[in-house]
C-alpha cells in the first residue's frame, strides 16, 4: 500500500487505512496471521528492496491497496502475480479499475474512511482472507492471476538470510569496489604531487597501524573499525571512497607479504 503523501492524500490517511486492514484481518478466528508492510523486516539487517521482494513473495497472502495508483505499489503488485501466490486486492471508491489486473475481484472501500462502510470493508476483508487462505492450501491448481493465462513456470527465489553486518558491510564495500573498477579507464593518468603526498601519508598511517596491531582480521574488519578511521584522522585523510580503496589495497598487499613471510615496504 503505499505509505506517502500523493494527490489528496496523506500520510495520515494511509496510517488509517493500515490500521483498517489490521484490524480486519485480527478478526479471523481461524489462523493466526502477522500482518506488516513488504517494506517491514523482523529485526534483519539487509537493503530494503531485498526485503520488499523477499516479504512479497514469502508471505502467505498479500493484500494489495492500489488506490491512487501509486507506481510503486503496483509494480510491488505486478511481482506478486508473478509469482502466482494468493493476492487480494482492494481500492476506495474513487479509484478506478485498472484493465490488466481487471479479472481478480477487487474489495472496494469508502475513500472518506466513513465508520458504517468501514465496518462492512473489514467484515468483507476478513471473510476473503480465510476464504483464499484455505483454497491456497487445499487446492493444488489454485491460481491467482498465471493460470488464466496458460501453463507458466512460476519464478522462485533462492534466498540467503543476511543477519550478519560485517557480511552485510562486506557485500556493500564489494559493490562499491566493483563501481569504482568501473569508472577506471586504461589511459595514463598524471598524478599530482598532492596525489603523491596523499598516497604517501596513507601509505605511513597503514604501516604504523600495521606495526601496532594484529592485522589477521579481514581488511574490512579493519577499515570499519571507529579506531582505525580515527588514527587515519590523525594524519589528515578523509576516509572517500577513493581513499578508502587504495588503503584497502594496500592493507591486502600487507597481508599477502606476511603469509609470505616477506615484509612489503614499497607498495
Amino acid at each position: 500500500m503505499p505509505i506517502a503523501p500523493m494527490f489528496d492524500y496523506t500520510a495520515e490517511h494511509w496510517l488509517e487505512v493500515k490500521s483498517i486492514i489490521t484490524q480486519a484481518v485480527s478478526q479471523v478466528a481461524d489462523f493466526k496471521f502477522k500482518t506488516d508492510i513488504v517494506s517491514n523486516s523482523d529485526g534483519e539487517i539487509d537493503v530494503i528492496h531485498k526485503r520488499i521482494v523477499q516479504n512479497l513473495y514469502n508471505a502467505d497472502i498479500v493484500i494489495c491497496d492500489i488506490s491512487g495508483r501509486n507506481p510503486n505499489v503496483l509494480f510491488e503488485l505486478g511481482m506478486r502475480l508473478t509469482f502466482d501466490k494468493p493476492t487480494i486486492i482492494i481500492k476506495d471508491d474513487k479509484t478506478d479499475f485498472i484493465f490488466d489486473t481487471g479479472l481478480i475481484e477487487h474489495l472496494t472501500y469508502p475513500r472518506d474512511l466513513r465508520f458504517n462502510r468501514i465496518v462492512k470493508f473489514q467484515a468483507e476483508l476478513a471473510n476473503a482472507v480465510i476464504q483464499t487462505y484455505k483454497k491456497s492450501k487445499n487446492d493444488p491448481t489454485y491460481s491467482t492471476f498465471l493460470g488464466n493465462f496458460g501453463e507458466f513456470k512460476v519464478p522462485a527465489l533462492n534466498q540467503t538470510p543476511v543477519s550478519d553486518v560485517q557480511q552485510l558491510i562486506l557485500d556493500e564495500i564489494s559493490s562499491i569496489r566493483r563501481e569504482v573498477n568501473s569508472l577506471k579507464t586504461n589511459s595514463p593518468k598524471r598524478v599530482s604531487n598532492d596525489d603523491k603526498h596523499l598516497k604517501m601519508k596513507m601509505r605511513e598511517a597503514v604501516q604504523i597501524y600495521a606495526d601496532f596491531n594484529d592485522l589477521d582480521d579481514e581488511p574490512i574488519e579493519i577499515i570499519s573499525r571507529r579506531s582505525f578511521n580515527e588514527h587515519l584522522n590523525n594524519f589528515g585523510i578523509v576516509p572517500t571512497i577513493e581513499n578508502m580503496e587504495y588503503i584497502l589495497n594496500l592493507i591486502t598487499n600487507y597481508k599477502e607479504s606476511i603469509i609470505k613471510n616477506t615484509r612489503v615496504n614499497n607498495y
